[in-house]
């Protein structure tokens, strides 16, 4: 999951390890506040590992 973070939203290491932690221990987390054109590609390429996105408002 880090990798693919790095890959979408361009952050540190250390900011796709916290993520992922989010992730891991609560279910979910907020990767990524835009543009919804932006968010909306960041979730295909987290998508793409099959990770279950949602894009909203």
């Amino acid at each position: 999951m880090e990798r693919q973070l790095l890959k979408a939203i361009h952050c540190s290491i250390a900011q796709a390890r916290d993520i992922s932690w989010k992730v891991h221990t609560g279910g979910s987390a907020v990767v990524y506040t835009g543009p919804r054109e932006r968010c909306e590609a960041v979730a295909m390429v987290l998508e793409d590992i099959g990770l279950v996105v949602k894009v909203s408002e």
